[in-house]
């Protein structure tokens, strides 16, 4: 295993991005968290005003960026709550905080007589009222006992700018086509309109997990009133847009990433056989990761693209007699042009072989099976980093301070 270097290193931004998947990518997120603790990781926490600092020579996380259980599992890390009080919070054995079980994921959303009304009347006014709609009652569940549970009980501020990290919460605009990224930056009043997506720093923490973790059709969409205009707006999961949004990362100036995803395909193996044999909800639950893992291997080849890119512009224009800096201004050109930041990134996925973590439930709090998620984190860490030995090296070697030139 790789170790931290001295503390007089220097620090690049170094963010971690998590993504959605419920109780069980919650639980495969802290297995990842324990590999990168094992490997000298220190989580950036606390506000301002009363800051957790890294100590001396460890890899200091600082930047968090979240959705669905990704943003759970960052509102932890900001406040300071430690993996294994986030791991005991739901196991029941927490003695610092309630829970984190049923009773706070799935508050129930009692039908209101009013707004049955109104939605049948507004599909009758649209001509698009069918029998089924009848049954509409507005959603099942809420994620408002999210929301209660983070403010009272883990968030040291409910403010994005108290805060000593970075802290990013994805969600998905409701009415119309944008990511919503909550956190210490804004996009408004900026010059220009972008329709693929906005960011708020005028939203409590608490609120934006509620909008981040509200995943269609268990959850109803989650309305946050805006203050400026007073109006209500709606979001739900961010991973309905995008999954882990490694952008989000780039744009707040990370230099190094770890990505924890927890959707991977089940890959043939004879011990388990073809999943055709599984079910209908087996095959669904085949599908969801086979299009959320595409998503994801779009995201991957792309940056590959433009890092191979950027490198072809350094060898051609070495030949062809450029200096070093003409070649840079071509390379931010190019990369303006290509909204592209680089970033070093490690992917942490299952491992392919790994089938008893592709069996696990989704919203299974059962200590056993919350155990075997954690394990496949720690496994899956493991196997990105054996995968990808000159990450931690590349990361050291920008932390540590250049070498006094030579004197004679």
């Amino acid at each position: 295993m790789s170790q931290p270097q001295p503390s007089s290193a220097r620090q690049p931004r170094v963010a971690f991005v998590a993504g959605g998947g419920a109780i069980k990518a919650y639980a495969f997120h802290i297995g990842v968290l324990f590999g990168m603790r094992e490997c000298g990781f220190h989580f950036r926490a606390g506000t301002r005003w009363n800051p957790v600092h890294a100590p001396p020579g460890a890899r200091e996380i600082d930047t968090y960026v979240g959705s669905s259980a990704g943003g759970c599992i960052a509102a932890g890390l900001i406040a300071g709550q430690g993996i294994d009080e986030m791991l005991n919070a739901i196991l029941g054995t927490s003695s610092v905080v309630p829970r984190f079980g049923y009773r706070v994921m799935f508050a129930p959303i009692a039908p209101h007589p009013g707004h049955y009304a109104q939605r049948v009347w507004r599909r009758y006014k649209l001509g698009v009222l069918r029998p089924h709609h009848l049954l509409d009652v507005g959603g099942v569940i809420t994620a408002a006992g999210i929301e209660r549970y983070f403010r009272n009980h883990v968030l040291p501020t409910n403010r994005f700018a108290d805060l000593f990290p970075s802290l990013f919460l994805v969600g998905t605009q409701v009415n119309g086509a944008r990511k919503v990224v909550f956190g210490p930056s804004d996009s408004i009043g900026d010059t220009g309109y972008d329709p693929e997506c906005a960011y708020y720093d005028n939203v409590e923490i608490s609120e934006a997990i509620a909008a981040a973790v509200s995943v269609p059709p268990l959850f109803a969409p989650y309305g946050i009133t805006n203050a400026a205009t007073g109006k209500v707006f709606h979001y739900y999961d961010g991973e309905v847009r995008e999954p882990l949004s490694l952008d989000v990362a780039r744009d707040a100036g990370a230099s190094f990433a770890i990505a924890s995803c927890m959707w991977r395909p089940y890959s043939f193996l004879d011990e388990v056989g073809s999943l055709a044999d599984f079910g209908m909800m087996t095959l669904a639950e085949q599908a969801l990761h086979q299009l959320i893992e595409q998503k994801v291997s779009r995201e991957r080849s792309r940056a590959q693209q433009v890092d191979r890119s950027l490198a072809a512009i350094r060898e051609l224009g070495s030949s062809f007699g450029l200096s070093s800096q003409e070649v840079s201004v071509l390379q931010e050109r190019v990369a303006s042009e290509l909204s592209y930041r680089p970033m070093r990134v490690l992917y942490v996925a299952p491992v392919r072989s790994d089938a008893d973590f592709f069996f696990q439930g989704s919203f299974r709090f059962n200590p056993d099976l919350i155990r075997r998620c954690v394990d496949a984190g720690r496994r899956a860490f493991d196997a990105a980093r054996d995968d990808n030995p000159g990450f931690l090296e590349e990361l050291d070697g920008q932390r540590r301070d250049p070498e006094p030139p030579a004197t004679e």
